[in-house]
């Protein structure tokens, strides 16, 4: 193991009657006594790997610990083994053909399911690779014959979000076709019959407060809109946004809802809109930068707990510098510890969880390279 000097690069709506709770979170019963820090290397075995998104477009498998990266520009998928830090294999995509997934020049994200399918988020639609890479389905929401609580005018589907693990839905936000910004809420659709149900959740109409519109032309006017992370876990779904210490619990099969709030000593609890959110240039947006972040939630196996990041101060200035926390949930999302990460910590770049260790991706002398974190845990 090579151990490096540590410059550390560390989604409008009315509600519906659906039922729902809210709860505050049970607190601390696991401390962080310790951690561990090294930096690891991956053995590229003379390859060149694609790191000019930072492993932005990457999904880990959560069974095999393989990272598959992918590079948009040739397209191929890279695989990483995590277990022996090496290059494992690549597969190399189609643009067009009966195999060919497009020829969007970015892509949102992909990810794969449990039998192996990939699925890759376009601009105007979702694409299924078959696991044995011989077939390719198109699934163009607004030319589909859909059934249920489909979009009323006006309303479009957008191809964000996410496949559930056995592959047989999609979920993701829909808004208003004239507002790209927009998300009134989550639709989940059956990708076999088609059937439409709309998960309609109170943050969605919270965030709007947060959005910060910048129009630095007439012709070109911006909207920045807060981050919505969505993860997967069993039969439930995890909503949880960047301005607020909160989370949805979403139960898949009846869409009835819970909402968790949390409290952290560490950090405050939400975002104070004391930035302009109309504005001519960025000022909002840096100010906004300065206040607290929460990403999305990641199950760590080996660990049995939810770890996620809080980020403070993404801009640096000497006065004021980053902050990084950890913050732990059980299975039952208590939050049941967190602490903070060392002073030059900074998130630039993919970040994983995965074997009781975050990951934090840096780039090497164009070599790709992972600063890991290793918590001791202690039960008081």
């Amino acid at each position: 193991m090579k151990n490096f000097p540590l410059i550390l690069l560390a989604i409008v709506l009315l509600f519906d009657s659906c039922k729902h709770s809210e709860k505050q979170s049970s607190q601390s019963s696991v401390v962080v006594e310790s951690f561990e820090i090294d930096t690891v290397m991956i053995d590229s075995k003379g390859y060149f790997f694609y790191l000019k998104e930072a492993l932005g477009k990457s999904f880990l498998s959560r069974d095999t610990d393989i990272l598959y990266n992918l590079n948009q520009k040739i397209p191929l998928l890279e695989l990483v083994d995590l277990n022996s830090l090496s290059l494992l294999d690549s597969i190399p995509l189609e643009r067009e053909g009966p195999t060919g997934i497009g020829n969007y020049p970015v892509f949102d994200g992909f990810q794969l399911t449990e039998n192996g399918d990939i699925f890759f988020f376009a601009w105007e639609e979702l694409v299924k690779l078959t696991h044995d890479r011989t077939q390719v389905v198109k699934y163009r929401f607004d030319n589909l014959p859909l059934q249920g609580d489909v979009p009323l005018p006006g309303e479009v589907i957008r191809y964000r979000g996410l496949v559930t693990d056995d592959g047989k839905y999609y979920i993701g936000f829909y808004g208003s076709a004239e507002d790209t910004h927009s998300r009134y809420g989550l639709v989940k659709i059956d990708l076999k019959e088609f059937t439409v149900e709309k998960i309609n959740l109170p943050i969605f109409q919270e965030l709007v407060s947060y959005e910060i519109k910048t129009k630095i032309s007439s012709d070109y006017p911006s909207t920045y809109v807060e981050p919505v992370f969505l993860t997967q876990a069993g039969d439930k779904l995890l909503v949880s946004a960047a301005p607020v210490n909160e989370v949805y619990r979403v139960d898949l099969e009846s869409g009835e809802f819970d909402r968790i709030s949390f409290n952290s000593k560490l950090t405050s609890n939400k975002v104070e809109i004391t930035y302009p959110t109309v504005n001519p240039q960025n000022e909002g947006l840096y100010e906004r930068w300065k206040q607290v972040s929460f990403y999305g939630f990641h199950w760590d196996e080996q660990s049995q707990l939810f770890w996620r990041n809080t980020n403070q101060t993404f801009v640096e200035s000497e006065t004021s510098p980053n902050k990084v926390h950890l913050t732990f949930f059980d299975k039952n999302l208590n939050q049941v510890g967190e602490f903070a990460l060392p002073d030059d910590w900074k998130i630039q770049g993919a970040q994983f969880f995965t074997q009781g260790m975050y990951w934090q991706f840096i780039n090497i002398e164009d070599e790709m390279a992972f600063v890991r974190l290793k918590p001791k845990f202690e039960t008081p």
